[in-house]
């Protein structure tokens, strides 16, 4: 048995389809010739790969365990080509990175001020989006690299590195009552009026988790956002709010300055570039992985 990478990805297309039409047009094939390389798939495997209906087309179950072997194989020669192709291109070549919103302007924009004057040849796409999808793109090849907060687990076919670090701080307005009082503590700052991200976050996880440790309530955030902004900075420089923000976000913000604590708080967030486990690491990822590192040295060495 020796199934064609075509039939491999024809096959793989109506899966993620679950129809023959529009699989086909994905593929720029006809229905006809995308019909013929599914019968030589099964017959050369010797499965039923699909449950056929008038409506749609459904993998069955020897199907579905069949595309997650198929995918690895289709992965790993497209990652094959896209190597060869990094290798020959040097300094130039094309690298897709994702950012989660929390890391693009800390992290991944400190790295390609680095990285591309250095590469003047480099093409970079930018994908911004939640940790969950990034990850799919990734799997599915559509991206390189993923530039995100560091996860207790990822999904198994990624790997995480950790390459930097967010330095976190308590901010406020310039002139909020509680400068006066510094250092201030936990049950000062809980009762304080916050700009949080959502309990879904690590930063916010970490923040509840303090105040259990310390027997305290959590603080009530009058507004939650998905990730802390220079829009939520300049929300706190106009009032009376309290939040948690990257130091690199304070550099560029005007009326907000770091609030000292007497208490443990969670002041650190580790920044992870992910990959594909099977993926071959092409020139560009490594050089997009040292300009991480490099930024992070960069930024620790300023000062606060």
């Amino acid at each position: 048995m020796n199934p064609s990478l075509r039939d491999l990805s024809y096959f793989l297309a109506v899966v993620a389809h679950g129809h023959l039409g529009r699989a086909a047009s994905a593929c720029a094939v006809t229905q006809p010739a995308l019909s013929k390389s599914l019968k030589r798939l099964e017959d050369e495997t010797g499965l039923a790969l699909f449950d056929r209906s008038a409506r749609a087309v459904r993998p069955t179950a020897a199907g579905l365990a069949f595309a997650e072997h198929a995918r690895k194989v289709v992965d790993q020669y497209e990652d094959a080509i896209r190597h060869a192709q990094a290798l020959s291109a040097g300094d130039t070549g094309l690298l897709r990175v994702g950012a989660t919103a929390a890391t693009m302007d800390t992290a991944v924009l400190p790295a390609l001020e680095v990285l591309l004057p250095e590469r003047p040849g480099l093409r970079v796409t930018l994908t911004t989006g939640v940790a969950d999808e990034l990850h799919d793109l990734l799997e599915q090849g559509v991206l390189d690299v993923v530039v995100a907060p560091l996860e207790r687990a990822v999904p198994a076919a990624l790997r995480q590195q950790a390459v930097g670090r967010d330095d976190l701080r308590v901010v406020a307005r310039r002139g909020h009552p509680l400068l006066r009082r510094a250092p201030v503590g936990l049950e000062a700052l809980a009762a304080a009026r916050w700009i949080l991200p959502k309990r879904t976050s690590l930063l916010r996880q970490q923040l509840d988790a303090a105040y259990a440790a310390a027997a305290l309530a959590p603080p009530a955030p009058v507004l939650e956002v998905d990730f802390i902004s220079a829009g939520a900075l300049k929300l706190v420089a106009g009032g009376d709010w309290l939040t948690v923000a990257p130091a690199a976000l304070l550099e560029e913000a005007s009326g907000v300055v770091a609030l000292p604590a007497a208490s443990p708080l969670p002041l650190r967030r580790e920044v992870a570039l992910l990959a594909r486990r099977s993926a071959a690491w092409s020139p560009q990822m490594k050089a997009m992985r040292e300009a991480l590192q490099r930024a992070n040295k960069s930024a620790e060495g300023s000062p606060a």
